[in-house]
């Protein structure tokens, strides 16, 4: 079932980072944080890589198998899940280990380089959701198998690079407007806009405090925001 979207005038402020630090991964294009080590793990579009990194940017450790195209990244329970755009697949991880466990085909037939860009857990609905990154962006809700469970078309912005639920509310990246978007997370109606001071902006997480982490793909650099909620 696919049903529509209607985009509303929200609330819009400017975020400025705090600092930046330089990684030494090739095109960084998604990250996400791990509350019990405060580490995080980054994937690139470069070599298909999945990384376990200090904040700092050091890498601590990189899984042996490499996808093609990685984009998205997210940890549910004790594994890491991450969304390969060309290859039309999610590989799930055991966190421990870095070993691949298993991979899902993903069902798309769109342009490869407009795939799925982005994954994330929806805790509100129990489903995780992947969206196309554009031409068009459409959201997709998927069950722990990763079986369509719904679509919805996203419209209003140029593309999404990344998606993140945070504390009952998803959070949408686009990189060619760099903007985050924070939507309801049952409607995905967006409710917030927060322009961003970042060039070619593709990974998007929060800590335990609520602070934002941005990844830039061609600026090779990890960039760190105050949480928006105290800083707006």
């Amino acid at each position: 079932m696919v049903s529509s979207f209607n985009f509303k005038s929200v609330p819009h402020h400017k975020l400025k980072y705090e600092h930046s630090v330089s990684t030494k991964i090739a095109e960084p294009s998604d990250v996400v944080y791990d509350k019990e080590t405060n580490h995080i793990f980054i994937v690139s579009d470069h070599n298909g890589g999945l990384y376990e990194c200090e904040t700092n940017g050091k890498i601590i450790r990189k899984a042996k198998y490499e996808g093609l195209d990685c984009e998205g990244v997210e940890i549910k329970d004790s594994f890491v899940y991450v969304a390969d755009e060309s290859g039309r697949k999610v590989y799930k991880y055991g966190k421990a280990a870095l070993n691949l466990i298993q991979t899902y085909p993903l069902p798309y037939t769109g342009p490869r380089n407009s795939g799925f860009e982005s994954i994330t857990y929806n805790e509100t609905k129990h489903c995780f959701v992947l969206i196309t990154e554009k031409d068009p962006t459409v959201i997709y809700e998927m069950d722990n198998d990763f079986h369509v469970l719904r679509t919805k078309p996203f419209k209003g912005v140029r593309d999404i690079s990344s998606a993140r639920w945070y504390k009952g509310a998803m959070y949408l990246l686009s990189d060619l407007d760099a903007e985050i978007l924070r939507c309801n997370p049952t409607t995905y109606e967006v409710e917030e806009e927060f322009s961003i001071n970042v060039f070619n902006p593709e990974g998007l997480s929060f800590d335990n405090d609520g602070n934002i982490t941005i990844t830039s793909d061609n600026l090779q650099r990890i960039y760190y925001f105050k949480n928006p909620q105290t800083d707006t």
